[in-house]
This record gives structure tokens, sequence and C-alpha cells, in this order.
């Protein structure tokens, strides 16, 4: 199994842990082979909970301590001190030391928002409906207002997702994002989603040298990521993880 970390949260954040998993070292068939955590999308449900099992006992986590959101491509955003399925959110706030906040792609982009002082996490599904819809601005004002963070001090941590070569939108949707982020190449529009959500953490009064991405395309990696646009739409899901953990 290929998981991805982030080296630079033990220097910055050493209670914050985040983990990107891949599609190898999985059980599941093609065209899901072989580690697709996500439902719904046609692989089989023993294949999907195995992967499951072999992920939460690599990570030493309990699968009932996950919230997850069940990601419409929405703004809606949730508090959760437990572990489950939230309807009609694609974004997880948490205080919850120990609680592990789970977010679902397979093209966009998971976006994670720690603040260390007031150990506050929240972990968003950022596509580009929600991302147009400011679920990013909307989930660092619910953090400044209910918890009193300072966007500041805070830090964002984004995984995979569709880079903007590959991103290819139409003419209509690349009119409804800031022309900065959008561009025509071959008589195709491509939107550069990754630096709109940069963007909005910006907005949102988080420091450019206080995020961090991955900077890894899930359309340009087949071997590594599942990727919805580049299948067709029959393809697998990959999760980012994120938990505060207890410091001895």
């Amino acid at each position: 199994m290929d998981l991805g970390i982030f080296p630079v949260l033990e220097c910055i954040a050493p209670q914050l842990e985040v983990v990107c998993t891949s599609r190898r070292g999985g059980f599941s068939r093609a065209p899901f082979d072989s580690l697709n955590l996500g439902e719904d999308m046609g692989d089989r449900r023993a294949d999907i909970l195995k992967n499951r099992k072999l992920l939460f006992d690599t990570l030493g986590i309990n699968g009932q301590g996950i919230a997850r959101a069940a990601q419409v491509h929405g703004q809606g955003i949730r508090i959760v001190n437990r572990g489950g399925v939230s309807r009609n959110t694609d974004g997880l706030l948490t205080e919850t030391m120990g609680l592990t906040l789970a977010i679902s792609t397979a093209d966009c982009y998971p976006v994670i928002i720690y603040s260390p002082s007031e150990r506050i996490l929240a972990a968003l599904h950022a596509g580009r409906s929600g991302a147009r819809k400011g679920i990013i601005g909307l989930a660092l004002d619910q953090m400044r207002k209910r918890f009193r963070i300072d966007p500041g001090n805070t830090i964002s941590i984004i995984g995979p997702g569709i880079c903007k070569k590959c991103y290819t939108v139409d003419r209509g949707t690349a009119g409804l994002f800031p022309d900065e982020v959008t561009s025509i190449r071959g008589g195709k529009w491509h939107l550069d989603l990754l630096s709109f959500c940069r963007i909005e953490l910006r907005r949102a009064g988080i420091e450019a040298s206080h995020i961090y991405s991955a900077d890894t395309c899930t359309s340009c990696n087949p071997d590594l990521l599942f990727s919805h646009r580049r299948d067709g739409g029959r393809t697998g899901r990959q999760w980012t993880l994120a938990r505060i953990n207890r410091i001895p």
C-alpha cells in the first residue's frame, strides 16, 4: 500500500497527521484496482470493506472513529465530534482529538485546514462547484467565529487533484472563475482548480507560505491515482485523512 504523507508537518504541527492514499495495494478488481475506498461506483462491497480494513489496520485507527462527508458538490459544513457520515455535507470541522476526518476524491481537491494554537481541524471536498460556491471561505469563517482561530497562524494542506493541463471545461464554466485560473489552448478551455483553492485560502487570511500541496495530478498518474475525468467515470476513490493526535 502506498500512502502519501507531509513530512513538513513534523516541524510546524507535530500533532497533526495527514495521509493521502493511492490506488495501489488493495483487493479491488479492474477498473477499481486496487485500493478503492469509495462506494456506489460499481465495485464489490466486500472488496471495498477489505480495502478499508487494510487502511485502518495500517494506520492503527478504529474504522468507527472516522467522520466522513456524504459529498454532494456543495458548500455544506458540519461540526463533528464522533465518527459517521454527515449527509448533504462537503466539509467537516472538529476540535476532537483522535477523530479522523476523511475526504474521498478522484479529481476534486481535498483541502485540510488546521489551527495549531486552537487545535481546530477542517477537511473539505473542493471540486469546482463547491470551491466556486465558497466552501473554503465558509469553513474558515466558521472556524474564526465559532472557535476564534487566527487565519494568519493557520496552515493548509491540499492533497492530489486534477491539474490545469488535464482539466478541460466548457466556456460557460470557465466564465464562472477568475481569468487568472482559466486559459484556452487548442480551442479548449482549461481550469486551474488548484490555484483557485490557493487563492481562496489566501483570501480567507491564510499566508501563502502556510499553504502546502501535494502537487500531484490525479489524471496524469494512472498507475498511482484514480481519476474520474481520465477514466470516464468508471473508477475508484482515494481518501485523504486528517486527525489531531495527542502529543505525549
